[in-house]
Protein backbone atom coordinates (compact mmCIF):
# COMPACT_ATOMS: atom_id res chain seq x y z
CA UNK A 1 0.00 0.00 0.00
CA UNK A 2 1.49 3.16 -1.10
CA UNK A 3 1.17 6.19 1.40
CA UNK A 4 -1.31 8.02 -1.44
CA UNK A 5 -3.81 5.55 -0.90
CA UNK A 6 -3.98 5.71 2.61
CA UNK A 7 -6.77 7.93 3.49
CA UNK A 8 -6.24 10.61 6.55
CA UNK A 9 -8.72 11.97 8.65
CA UNK A 10 -10.52 14.99 8.43
CA UNK A 11 -11.07 16.26 11.52
CA UNK A 12 -10.17 15.09 15.40
CA UNK A 13 -13.62 13.55 15.42
CA UNK A 14 -13.17 11.62 12.87
CA UNK A 15 -9.95 10.75 13.24
CA UNK A 16 -10.79 10.01 17.34
CA UNK A 17 -13.69 7.47 15.61
CA UNK A 18 -11.15 5.83 13.19
CA UNK A 19 -8.80 4.95 16.37
CA UNK A 20 -11.30 3.70 18.18
CA UNK A 21 -12.83 1.43 16.29
CA UNK A 22 -9.25 0.56 15.43
CA UNK A 23 -8.62 -0.64 19.04
CA UNK A 24 -12.33 -2.36 19.38
CA UNK A 25 -10.87 -4.50 16.59
CA UNK A 26 -8.59 -7.24 16.55
CA UNK A 27 -5.67 -7.42 18.31
CA UNK A 28 -7.36 -4.99 20.67
CA UNK A 29 -3.81 -3.77 21.44
CA UNK A 30 -4.78 -0.74 23.95
CA UNK A 31 -7.76 -2.54 25.83
CA UNK A 32 -5.32 -5.36 26.52
CA UNK A 33 -2.58 -3.25 27.38
CA UNK A 34 -4.50 -1.40 30.28
CA UNK A 35 -6.14 -4.34 31.05
CA UNK A 36 -2.76 -6.14 32.24
CA UNK A 37 -1.42 -3.44 33.24
CA UNK A 38 -4.60 -2.42 35.78
CA UNK A 39 -4.04 -6.49 36.97
CA UNK A 40 -0.90 -6.25 36.99
CA UNK A 41 -1.24 -3.26 39.43
CA UNK A 42 -3.60 -4.76 41.54
CA UNK A 43 -1.79 -8.06 42.56
CA UNK A 44 1.12 -6.06 43.15
CA UNK A 45 -1.01 -3.74 45.78
CA UNK A 46 -2.45 -6.71 47.37
CA UNK A 47 -0.70 -9.33 47.30
CA UNK A 48 2.94 -8.75 47.05
CA UNK A 49 4.58 -8.30 50.79
CA UNK A 50 5.03 -4.58 52.00
CA UNK A 51 8.55 -4.28 51.94
CA UNK A 52 8.16 -5.00 47.73
CA UNK A 53 5.13 -2.27 47.96
CA UNK A 54 7.00 0.55 49.63
CA UNK A 55 9.53 0.11 46.46
CA UNK A 56 7.12 -0.11 43.87
CA UNK A 57 4.36 2.27 44.69
CA UNK A 58 5.64 5.83 46.10
CA UNK A 59 1.96 6.48 47.48
CA UNK A 60 0.45 4.18 49.40
CA UNK A 61 -3.03 4.09 51.38
CA UNK A 62 -7.19 3.20 49.86
CA UNK A 63 -7.46 7.12 48.61
CA UNK A 64 -4.10 6.47 46.48
CA UNK A 65 -4.89 2.90 44.63
CA UNK A 66 -7.37 4.67 42.17
CA UNK A 67 -4.10 7.32 41.10
CA UNK A 68 -1.67 4.35 40.72
CA UNK A 69 -3.70 2.42 38.91
CA UNK A 70 -4.44 5.25 36.40
CA UNK A 71 -0.61 5.49 35.75
CA UNK A 72 0.20 1.93 35.74
CA UNK A 73 -2.67 1.55 33.16
CA UNK A 74 -1.41 4.54 30.92
CA UNK A 75 2.35 3.53 31.66
CA UNK A 76 3.08 1.24 28.38
CA UNK A 77 3.54 1.28 24.73
CA UNK A 78 0.64 3.18 23.63
CA UNK A 79 1.83 6.23 25.75
CA UNK A 80 5.32 5.80 23.70
CA UNK A 81 5.23 4.40 20.65
CA UNK A 82 3.04 6.75 18.88
CA UNK A 83 4.34 6.55 15.33
CA UNK A 84 5.53 2.77 14.50
CA UNK A 85 2.43 1.44 15.90
CA UNK A 86 0.36 3.29 12.95
CA UNK A 87 2.94 3.51 10.66
CA UNK A 88 0.99 3.98 7.07
CA UNK A 89 -1.05 6.69 8.28
CA UNK A 90 1.66 8.38 9.94
CA UNK A 91 3.74 7.95 6.55
CA UNK A 92 0.84 9.44 4.93
CA UNK A 93 0.76 11.99 7.42
CA UNK A 94 4.41 13.22 7.89
CA UNK A 95 4.58 16.47 5.49
CA UNK A 96 1.02 17.69 7.12
CA UNK A 97 1.95 18.27 10.22
CA UNK A 98 -2.17 19.67 11.12
CA UNK A 99 -2.83 15.51 10.25
CA UNK A 100 -0.45 14.03 12.38
CA UNK A 101 -0.95 16.53 15.09
CA UNK A 102 -4.70 14.73 14.60
CA UNK A 103 -3.49 11.42 14.74
CA UNK A 104 -0.96 11.47 17.92
CA UNK A 105 -4.19 13.53 19.80
CA UNK A 106 -6.69 11.19 18.43
CA UNK A 107 -4.29 8.18 19.60
CA UNK A 108 -4.18 9.76 23.09
CA UNK A 109 -7.60 10.16 23.54
CA UNK A 110 -8.78 7.18 22.98
CA UNK A 111 -6.46 5.77 25.66
CA UNK A 112 -7.10 8.20 28.09
CA UNK A 113 -11.35 6.95 27.47
CA UNK A 114 -10.11 3.14 28.15
CA UNK A 115 -8.37 4.28 31.34
CA UNK A 116 -10.28 7.97 32.95
CA UNK A 117 -13.72 6.78 33.10
CA UNK A 118 -12.26 3.22 34.56
CA UNK A 119 -10.30 5.01 37.29
CA UNK A 120 -12.65 7.67 38.07
CA UNK A 121 -15.70 4.96 39.17
CA UNK A 122 -13.06 3.29 41.09
CA UNK A 123 -11.68 6.38 43.32
CA UNK A 124 -15.55 7.49 43.44
CA UNK A 125 -16.41 3.84 45.10
CA UNK A 126 -13.85 3.93 47.04
CA UNK A 127 -14.43 7.26 48.81
CA UNK A 128 -18.23 5.75 49.00
CA UNK A 129 -17.24 2.99 51.18
CA UNK A 130 -14.17 4.91 53.00
CA UNK A 131 -16.81 7.95 53.47
CA UNK A 132 -13.59 10.12 52.57
CA UNK A 133 -14.89 12.75 49.76
CA UNK A 134 -11.55 15.38 49.97
CA UNK A 135 -8.61 13.32 48.96
CA UNK A 136 -11.08 11.79 45.60
CA UNK A 137 -10.56 15.44 44.44
CA UNK A 138 -6.80 15.12 44.56
CA UNK A 139 -7.15 11.17 42.89
CA UNK A 140 -10.06 12.62 39.86
CA UNK A 141 -7.32 15.18 39.10
CA UNK A 142 -4.65 12.98 38.63
CA UNK A 143 -6.70 10.30 36.70
CA UNK A 144 -8.56 12.29 34.47
CA UNK A 145 -6.33 15.92 33.91
CA UNK A 146 -3.03 15.22 34.41
CA UNK A 147 -3.04 12.37 31.32
CA UNK A 148 -2.96 15.12 28.95
CA UNK A 149 0.01 16.61 29.97
CA UNK A 150 1.49 12.98 30.56
CA UNK A 151 0.84 12.04 26.84
CA UNK A 152 1.84 15.04 25.17
CA UNK A 153 5.94 14.30 26.31
CA UNK A 154 5.76 10.80 26.92
CA UNK A 155 5.09 10.15 22.55
CA UNK A 156 8.54 11.92 22.45
CA UNK A 157 10.21 8.55 22.75
CA UNK A 158 8.05 7.09 19.90
CA UNK A 159 9.11 9.83 17.69
CA UNK A 160 13.30 9.60 18.84
CA UNK A 161 13.49 6.08 19.43
CA UNK A 162 10.23 4.45 17.37
CA UNK A 163 10.21 0.33 17.20
CA UNK A 164 7.94 -1.35 15.24
CA UNK A 165 5.20 -4.16 16.76
CA UNK A 166 6.55 -7.39 15.82
CA UNK A 167 6.10 -10.88 17.54
CA UNK A 168 8.56 -12.50 19.11
CA UNK A 169 9.25 -15.27 16.97
CA UNK A 170 10.31 -12.09 14.20
CA UNK A 171 12.73 -11.14 16.72
CA UNK A 172 13.95 -14.55 17.67
CA UNK A 173 14.51 -15.25 13.67
CA UNK A 174 16.34 -11.89 13.77
CA UNK A 175 18.02 -12.88 17.33
CA UNK A 176 21.84 -12.64 15.54
CA UNK A 177 20.89 -8.51 15.56
CA UNK A 178 20.64 -8.73 19.04
CA UNK A 179 21.58 -5.12 20.77
CA UNK A 180 18.63 -3.93 17.70
CA UNK A 181 16.14 -6.25 17.88
CA UNK A 182 16.00 -7.33 21.35
CA UNK A 183 17.78 -5.12 23.63
CA UNK A 184 16.41 -2.11 22.27
CA UNK A 185 13.12 -3.10 22.03
CA UNK A 186 12.77 -4.61 25.54
CA UNK A 187 14.27 -1.44 27.25
CA UNK A 188 11.67 0.73 24.80
CA UNK A 189 8.98 -1.79 25.95
CA UNK A 190 9.87 -1.63 29.77
CA UNK A 191 10.67 2.31 29.83
CA UNK A 192 7.25 3.76 30.01
CA UNK A 193 6.72 2.02 33.47
CA UNK A 194 9.08 4.90 34.59
CA UNK A 195 8.27 7.38 32.43
CA UNK A 196 4.87 7.61 32.82
CA UNK A 197 4.32 7.47 36.14
CA UNK A 198 7.44 10.46 36.57
CA UNK A 199 5.89 12.68 34.20
CA UNK A 200 2.49 12.20 36.02
CA UNK A 201 4.29 13.39 39.21
CA UNK A 202 6.10 16.58 37.87
CA UNK A 203 2.72 17.75 36.16
CA UNK A 204 0.98 17.07 39.48
CA UNK A 205 3.89 18.56 41.96
CA UNK A 206 2.86 22.11 42.00
CA UNK A 207 -0.70 21.16 42.62
CA UNK A 208 0.86 18.97 45.36
CA UNK A 209 2.43 21.66 46.94
CA UNK A 210 -0.26 24.21 47.10
CA UNK A 211 -2.19 21.96 48.99
CA UNK A 212 0.28 21.12 51.33
CA UNK A 213 1.54 24.33 52.02
CA UNK A 214 -2.74 25.41 52.53
CA UNK A 215 -3.14 22.35 55.22
CA UNK A 216 -0.21 23.20 57.15
CA UNK A 217 1.70 19.99 56.24
CA UNK A 218 -0.65 17.42 54.67
CA UNK A 219 -2.12 17.28 51.45
CA UNK A 220 -5.82 15.73 52.45
CA UNK A 221 -6.88 18.91 55.00
CA UNK A 222 -7.72 22.02 53.66
CA UNK A 223 -10.97 23.12 52.60
CA UNK A 224 -12.85 22.68 49.38
CA UNK A 225 -12.49 25.51 47.79
CA UNK A 226 -8.09 25.08 48.43
CA UNK A 227 -8.93 21.45 46.87
CA UNK A 228 -10.63 22.92 43.99
CA UNK A 229 -7.52 25.62 43.28
CA UNK A 230 -5.47 22.99 43.22
CA UNK A 231 -7.24 21.06 40.85
CA UNK A 232 -7.21 24.18 38.83
CA UNK A 233 -3.43 24.49 38.70
CA UNK A 234 -3.27 21.29 37.62
CA UNK A 235 -5.39 21.60 34.69
CA UNK A 236 -3.38 24.67 34.10
CA UNK A 237 0.16 22.96 34.35
CA UNK A 238 -1.19 19.79 32.62
CA UNK A 239 -2.35 21.75 29.10
CA UNK A 240 0.10 23.99 29.10
CA UNK A 241 2.35 20.51 28.84
CA UNK A 242 0.48 19.49 26.69
CA UNK A 243 0.42 22.24 24.12
CA UNK A 244 4.01 22.44 24.43
CA UNK A 245 4.57 18.91 24.40
CA UNK A 246 3.31 18.65 21.11
CA UNK A 247 4.76 21.30 19.50
CA UNK A 248 8.34 19.93 20.61
CA UNK A 249 6.80 16.52 19.17
CA UNK A 250 6.37 18.11 15.68
CA UNK A 251 9.67 19.65 15.90
CA UNK A 252 10.98 16.61 16.20
CA UNK A 253 9.43 14.70 13.46
CA UNK A 254 10.15 18.01 11.15
CA UNK A 255 13.88 17.51 12.05
CA UNK A 256 13.30 13.44 11.65
CA UNK A 257 11.73 13.21 8.98
CA UNK A 258 13.81 11.58 6.51
CA UNK A 259 14.78 8.85 9.36
CA UNK A 260 11.50 8.62 10.13
CA UNK A 261 10.57 7.69 6.56
CA UNK A 262 13.29 4.70 6.14
CA UNK A 263 12.38 3.71 9.36
CA UNK A 264 8.79 3.57 9.28
CA UNK A 265 8.76 2.49 5.94
CA UNK A 266 10.86 -0.89 6.41
CA UNK A 267 8.74 -2.94 9.52
CA UNK A 268 11.93 -5.73 8.99
CA UNK A 269 14.27 -3.08 11.17
CA UNK A 270 12.31 -4.33 14.09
Amino acid sequence: MTTASVRLPGSLREAVSWEMRTELRRPFTVPLVVVFNALLMAGAWFLLPVRWQDWLFSLHGPAAFAMVLAFWMYADVPATNVLASDRERVLAALDDPVVLRRLLHAKNIVLWCFVAPFCTVVAVVIAVLDDDWPPVVVTLTAVGVVPFGVLGVAGWIGILWPYHPRELRFRWEHRRHFGHVVVRWLVLVLVPYGVVPALGALVLTPSLLLWRMLSGGHVIGPPTDHFVGGALLAACVSMAVFLGGYAVSLRLVRRRRDDLRAYLGDPDRG
